[in-house]
């Protein structure tokens, strides 16, 4: 059974030796990002992190609470985060499983109401000397179709401008930004809903590019096991999380943007910022001591790049779906999400890897990977080394490259069949016999 809270979840934590408390007092600007990201670039992830003296602020800051394999399967309840292809997979056989939200009689979220609210008293981060200010960089934003009614909870970061504004940046094509561009449209305002701090699954489940017709709340409940306590918002029919930590309440004028300044990003080097629509907030709804859960984004290793490790896990069986020759799948750390993508295929038929790749390019949450490469599978599960060292030695350029109008490159290096302009391939493998006659002696030899 998965986490039904964050509190839950960092007791888990703490009951795994995964947690460092902080108890001396830090800065939310740049000190707190500074010691996550040290702490991030550990053997092992380093520790998840709870700062409980915070300046300028009451409330505590959680981070890295995501940031390694081991605490990404505790997060979802599952002992290896290969498990997770599994559930997938039983999901997609029967789609009914995922439960619908429950309107819950309880309001955790509730303790504490703000009419007047105040953004700046609570502890978000600036992470980079040069960011534009400070921002929410795990929100979980709650958005709702102005024709069909259909929710949508996404993960856009928030620029904290002020004590009752802020922005927020849509991505481009997602379910939050299809809305607000038929509110634009209409010339209404936009409700939206911000929270802080939700369950693990729930937090996983807003990052992930999801199909139509499988909403974020109802996944998250299947991960669970069990539904989503949710409740309206006090200012809007919006629904959120009823056991966050904090639920920012507003809303956005047609047409009323702010520059949100540069942002530091996974790339290594600052996003310059642009328009984002202006959220005005109308009030803010919490628990009587909020813990702030952020991320910090930079150069990987970071929380991110395990958080994407759970979506590569999860979203296989959906580009199986697409492409059944598929057999796994790989995102290196430093691709993040879908910068980079080593497809594993079962190759049977000439052009068969090339195939593969214009359907992942037309199609699916890959087709904005800025690289995406084709390999045979092997009996070995896929790795970074083993998959850079089979497209090596297979590849052929540029015959075997195939480059989009907007600068993304699918490479090909799967081996080539005759027909495909391959010689003779015999792939090398120890006699069998030989093989067991050593496995039986190993320790004969004086090896343990």
């Amino acid at each position: 059974m998965a986490f039904k809270d964050l509190r839950g979840f960092i007791a888990g934590l703490e009951a795994a030796g995964e947690l460092q408390r902080v108890a001396a007092e830090v800065d939310p600007d740049l000190e707190i990002a500074c010691i996550t990201d040290r702490q991030s670039k550990l053997p092992g992830g380093g520790k998840a992190l709870l700062f409980e003296n915070v300046k300028g602020s009451p409330f505590p800051v959680a981070t890295n609470l995501f940031g390694s394999p081991a605490r990404m399967a505790l997060a979802l309840g599952v002992p290896k985060l290969d498990r997770l292809s599994e559930a997938m997979d039983e999901l997609l056989l029967c789609p009914g499983r995922a439960p619908l939200p429950l309107l819950s009689d309880r309001a955790p979220c509730r303790e504490v109401v703000e009419r007047a609210p105040n953004l700046l008293r609570y502890p978000f981060l600036k992470s980079w000397p040069g960011d534009g200010g400070r921002f929410i960089t795990l929100p979980l934003v709650f958005t709702r179709d102005p024709e069909t009614g259909a929710d949508n909870c996404g993960m856009y970061r928030v620029r904290i401008f002020g004590e009752r504004s802020a922005g927020v940046r849509w991505k481009n094509g997602s379910g939050g930004w299809q809305h607000h561009r038929k509110y634009l449209a209409s010339g209404e305002r936009m409700p939206v809903a911000i929270a802080i701090g939700a369950d693990p699954a729930l937090t996983l489940a807003a990052s992930l590019p999801l199909p139509a017709g499988l909403d974020e709340v109802s996944f998250a409940g299947y991960l669970r096991g069990e539904p989503v306590p949710m409740l309206r918002c006090l200012d809007s029919d919006l629904l959120v999380p009823a056991d966050a930590e904090l639920v920012i309440e507003g809303f956005v004028e047609p047409g009323v943007t702010r520059n949100e300044g540069a942002f530091g990003n996974h790339t290594g080097s600052y996003d310059p910022g642009e328009e984002v629509p202006l959220l005005t907030l109308t009030c803010i709804a919490r628990r009587r001591d909020p813990i702030c859960q952020a991320t910090v984004v930079g150069p990987p290793p970071m929380e991110d790049c395990w958080m994407a490790k759970a979506a590569e896990r999860l979203l296989l069986p959906l580009i199986r779906r697409q492409c059944p020759e598929i057999v796994d799948l790989l995102l290196p750390l430093e691709g993040i999400f879908h910068g980079c993508a080593l497809i594993a295929i079962e190759k049977s038929l000439p052009g068969q890897g090339r195939r593969v790749l214009e359907t992942l390019r037309s199609e699916g949450w890959l087709k904005r990977g800025k690289l995406l490469v084709v390999v045979d599978a092997a009996e070995m599960p896929l790795t970074l080394s083993e998959g850079f060292w089979r497209a090596l030695n297979a590849v052929n350029f540029p015959r075997d490259l195939a480059v989009t109008p907007d600068g993304c490159l699918g490479v090909d290096a799967t081996r080539k069949f005759p027909e495909e302009g391959g010689g003779q391939y015999k792939e090398l493998k120890q006699d069998a016999s030989v093989s067991a006659q050593v496995q039986k002696r190993w320790r004969e030899y004086g090896f343990f």
